[in-house]
């Protein structure tokens, strides 16, 4: 920092030598940039002049050529980025010149715009005589602006060596890159009352978030005044008509905000009628712009000269005259719009985060009736739990590792007959980063091939030359070239038309997001090229030859074949063949990526059945159990890729060790198509979404390794790429479950695998009872007087008496812990005759005769026990339980571990309790005693192999699914062997003493009792590891392994 020192006290010096002539009025900004704002952040350690930095696209300090806004010259932003990321600023510094205030009203809220649209928490305005930080985080607003001064320094300060450390471990180029910025922001201060509830980036609200929040506001507004004059128009037409009318408005305030036309939008309030000059300006930029946006829309726009309406999409309304909404409401969404009131800077925002905005409000749809208007979230958006956005990191791996890698050592030419495609593509982030990483890539390959351009005789070749123009002494893509790039390589699918007009949207945006004005006026030709065969509206899952193959389907599902129409709109069959010929020719899609749907069939089939009959006829992977949707994505993405071709998505693991990802499993390992795993265990991708997921490569070349990666650190992969990685035979993968050890603790899990003996082959595995009614079954609190229970019914919400005879001891998963005595107050009604040869269910006159109080009691409850599962308990057996499994087997001594825990929580029942979320361990007569299971089960060793083949949840949580705890190898026992009989002896001794003394501990009354035991008990647990490392033969560096030494 010292040197750092040295460099500004002498810019001070020079500064305050000459202070007058610097202060005075006509000593501009961009001297006060060269002479002394340039060399201020050169000496925090940022290559401002690019003395180091050549390459112009990995330049960490970017300065913008000079733009005029509203008739008068001003000069951009620096921006501040950290290598190798060069596309995420780390922060702005917005220069002024000395002579003005610089607490001034309209810097500061165009620094804050410029910070708060790019996600950046701090920004920096500066004339060098003073050094201001803002605070970003908060929705910029006029009114307040001023008050988002975090910080301020006199240029007399800088000389101070505490005072400039300050800015320089908060602004020094190592300390951005460590993060600084960040860390400074989560100390500020956290934000109270309105603003806290919409907290989101650190307690305040994001640009993302914001954003959605004003177009969820403007859908609503403009969906009513649209049929409060257009009665006729339904849901689906007012949807569309909505979307495409936000879809212009943004579109012309991106136009407006990269200064590619002039601002318009801020005047259409000042016109005899806001609506109709909207009309008439979309009109005129529709020759110019072409694309789906501005091409006249069947509802919204006039007839054509010919008196037709073009079509532009199935849902193209019903050919009636559109009458203008309300002009005034429609005046005030163009006013909160504009440039001059809004906070919102399209030139600033990336267009990545504009995919984020949509793909939220793609979940939701326009619901009208013949009299009313509302927005309602899509069926399936409901049943899946809402919509969560990939995050941007997810899909910058993922295309990096996909198309990043296939196009890598190409030529443009080359690179020019691949395609790419997102069949699921939402708004359309993953096309925006393979079309960003296209871009990016013929970039950087014209700057490092400049000859490519010229003829063998070295003149310019013409024809190559189109491709390129030169542009502050680089080379850079034309817009012809950028056309080129995104009607050559990108192709999309969704179900949604909505979502396939934002992808194009996008797409559009992103085209036009390096375009300069030159440009534009040279260009002759239509600005946008037409999407519509690249982006298409379908079902990538079922094509339409499936009417025919499934006739007796659509017969069955809708009582005659004429409701074929019907399926057809509701399902939209699509032939990539139809959709993709040129594609499909060459065999098909060089890359597939993406993030699919994840719905499972039981959710499908309240919104969607015939689907689910449908995908189970014509897909592998869906053949078996309750799948997943994305488990079916998976399959016929592969069948769309050519020779070479190589997907990769972010979906469930779940799939690896489920019963229904069997199929699945299977159809990649054997082609051996698994080529590249990054496993993120219980580390959550999906920000307010609970789901376990992995990034998946597939390749349609045979690998015969599979590089494994294990993330266990979210953020430390994020940054850093933080995990633990391997490279596994590809012939380790099979249709059973794939349960993958990478890392030091590898081999010992698969020494622990080897095993010959699984608890599966020792005993019997059974889950709780599944009543389908608990609230009617399972009495709590209860008391027992006599032969009557007393209990508490949550269908009656009262207190109610039963027979003790029909009841059996009931446990919850909570109430299941490690070795402790199992203790409940619930009790199940249980309406069965049980014996160890079986159970019947008793039938109704042997229930009223023998249980009169019960018999009374479900009576009560009959209508509500008729209804579970459609009414399949209707007739003489309307109060059984649902699935009555393994009955006969609650009432023996046995093992019972909950449903799921951190730590292994096996514990002996002897007293007959049934349960519902936990499963029950029989040894087989004639095997092992049962204390010496449960030792061997709750060591520390088997919970490690366990919790690597378990399915992880939140919070070191894993599941104690049978599937699973059957697979842990058991050490059988030799009695004659004297040292292997001393081992089972002494450790069944210290599991009697364990369970004695977590006895003691639920009745201890003091604190040093409680104390005491505790420490008993975990000096037993040491002894019971100590005897299970020895029967299992490890060494002294894998215990240390298993006990994270």
């Amino acid at each position: 920092m010292h040197s750092s020192l040295d460099l500004v006290r002498r810019l001070v010096g020079d500064f305050d030598a000459q202070k007058e002539h610097y202060l005075s009025p006509g000593y501009q900004e961009s001297q006060a940039r060269q002479d002394f704002i340039d060399k201020f952040f050169i000496a925090l350690g940022w290559d401002v002049t690019h003395e180091r930095q050549k390459n112009p696209y990995e330049q960490e300090v970017k300065i913008e050529n000079r733009v005029k806004v509203s008739g008068s010259q001003r000069y951009a932003d620096y921006a501040f980025f950290v290598a190798p990321n060069f596309r995420d600023v780390k922060f702005y510094v917005e220069a002024k010149k000395p002579s003005r205030t610089l607490a001034n009203l309209d810097d500061y809220y165009q620094a804050l715009r410029y910070g708060w649209n790019s996600n950046t928490p701090l920004a920096v305005l500066t004339d060098f005589e003073e050094f201001h930080i803002l605070d970003c985080r908060y929705k910029p607003d006029r009114d307040t602006a001023l008050d988002r001064k975090i910080e301020s320094f006199h240029f007399i300060d800088y000389t101070n060596e505490e005072t400039f450390a300050r800015i320089f471990y908060l602004f020094g180029r190592e300390a951005v890159a460590n993060g600084s910025l960040e860390k400074r922001a989560a100390e500020l201060p956290k934000p109270r009352g309105r603003a806290a509830q919409k907290a989101l980036f650190k307690g305040y609200q994001q640009v993302d978030e914001a954003f959605l929040v004003a177009l969820d506001g403007y859908r609503d507004t403009l969906a009513h005044i649209f049929k409060a004059n257009n009665p006729k128009l339904n849901g689906e037409e007012l949807t569309e008509a909505v979307q495409r009318t936000l879809d212009r408005l943004v579109f012309i305030r991106f136009l407006e905000d990269k200064q590619i036309e002039d601002p318009m939008i801020v005047d259409f309030h000042s016109k005899a009628s806001a609506w109709n000059a909207f009309v008439a300006y979309c009109k005129s930029l529709e020759p110019k712009y072409n694309g789906l946006i501005f091409k006249p829309h069947r509802i919204l726009d006039p007839s054509t000269s010919s008196g037709q309406r073009p079509s532009t999409s199935p849902s193209a309304g019903s050919g009636q005259s559109f009458n203008p909404p309300d002009d005034e409401k429609f005046a005030d969404i163009c006013s909160e719009l504009s440039d001059r009131t809004s906070p919102y800077d399209f030139d600033k925002i990336p267009i990545s985060i504009l995919g984020s905005i949509y793909e939220r409000f793609l979940g939701k749809v326009v619901v009208a009736t013949e009299k009313r208007v509302r927005v309602e979230e899509k069926a399936e958006v409901r049943k899946a739990g809402g919509v969560y956005y990939t995050p941007e990191y997810i899909v910058r791996y993922i295309v990096k590792e996909t198309v990043g890698t296939m196009i890598e050592g190409k030529t443009p030419d080359q690179v020019a007959k691949m395609a790419f495609a997102d069949i699921a593509c939402g708004s359309g982030s993953f096309l925006l980063e393979v079309y960003d990483t296209l871009l990016e890539y013929h970039r950087r390959w014209y700057n490092e091939h400049p000859d490519y351009v010229k003829t063998s005789s070295g003149k310019p070749d013409k024809a190559k030359k189109a491709d390129v123009e030169e542009r502050d002494g680089r080379l850079a893509l034309t817009l012809k070239k950028r056309q080129e790039i995104l009607s050559n390589n990108i192709y999309g699918v969704d179900i949604d038309f909505q979502a396939t007009e934002v992808t194009q949207l996008s797409l559009y945006l992103k085209l036009l997001e390096d375009v300069t004005l030159t440009q534009l006026h040279l260009f002759k030709e239509k600005v946008l090229p037409n999407l519509t065969r690249n982006i298409v509206c379908g079902n990538s899952l079922i094509e339409p030859d499936i009417f025919e193959s499934q006739q007796s389907l659509f017969i069955g599902a809708h009582g005659s074949a004429s409701a074929h129409h019907d399926a057809d709109n509701q399902l939209k069959p699509m032939r990539f063949t139809d959709a993709f010929p040129d594609v499909m020719s060459r065999g098909g899609f060089d890359a597939v990526v993406g993030n699919p749907p994840y719905i499972r069939i039981q959710a499908m089939r309240e919104f969607n059945p015939l689907q689910v009959e449908l995908l189970k006829k014509k897909y592998r992977a869906a053949s078996k159990g309750n799948y997943d949707i994305y488990v079916v994505f998976v399959e016929r993405a592969m069948t769309l890729l050519n020779a070479k071709g190589q997907l990769g998505y972010i979906l469930p693991h779940k799939f690896f060790n489920a019963q229904y990802g069997e199929p699945l499993r299977k159809l990649i390992a054997d082609g051996n198509h698994l080529s590249h795993v990054v496993h993120f265990g219980d580390q959550q991708v999906f920000e307010g979404a609970t789901t376990y997921t992995c990034l998946l490569f597939l390749s349609q070349i045979a690998r015969q390794k599979v590089r494994f990666v294990k993330v266990t650190d979210l953020l430390g992969w994020r940054e850093n790429g933080q995990s633990v990685e391997g490279m596994i035979p590809s012939n380790s993968f099979s249709e059973k479950e794939w349960n993958i050890s990478v890392g030091e603790s590898s081999a010992l899990l698969e020494k622990l695998k080897n095993f010959p003996i699984k608890l599966g082959d020792v005993a019997h595995i059974f889950v709780g009872t599944q009543t389908s009614a608990d609230e009617v079954f399972v009495l709590d609190d209860c008391s027992i007087n006599r032969n009557v229970v007393s209990g508490f019914s949550k269908s009656l919400d009262k207190l109610v008496r039963v027979e003790l005879e029909i009841t059996r001891p009931f446990l919850r998963g909570k109430e299941i812990r490690r070795y402790e005595p199992l203790v409940s107050t619930s009790r199940v009604i249980t309406p069965y005759d049980i014996s160890d040869d079986g159970s019947r269910l008793v039938s109704e006159s042997e229930l009223k005769k023998s249980f009169p109080l019960a018999y009374s009691y479900l009576k009560e409850n009959k209508e509500g026990l008729i209804k579970r599962e459609k009414g399949k308990f209707r007739g003489d057996g309307w109060f059984a339980f649902g699935y009555p499994k393994s009955m006969t087997l609650f009432s023996k001594e046995k093992l019972i571990v909950p449903d799921y825990n951190n730590v292994a929580s096996f514990t002996i029942d002897r007293n007959g309790h049934f349960y519902k979320t936990g499963y029950g361990v029989l040894t087989k007569e004639g095997t092992l005693d049962y204390k010496y299971v449960l030792a061997l089960l709750n060591s520390t060793l088997l919970f490690t192999l366990l919790k690597s083949i378990s399915t992880s949840l939140r919070g070191g949580y894993i599941r104690f699914w049978t599937q699973f705890i059957e697979q842990l190898p058991i050490r059988t026992i030799n009695l004659s062997d004297e040292s292997d009989k001393a081992r089972h002896d002494h450790i069944v001794k210290l599991v009697e003493q364990m369970l004695a003394a977590k006895e003691k501990l639920a009745k201890a009354k003091t604190d040093s009792d409680v104390n005491r035991l505790e420490l008993e008990c975990e000096s037993l647990d040491r002894q019971i590891d100590a005897v299970v490392y020895e029967l299992y033969g490890l060494t002294e560096e894998e215990i240390k392994i298993v006990e994270g030494k």
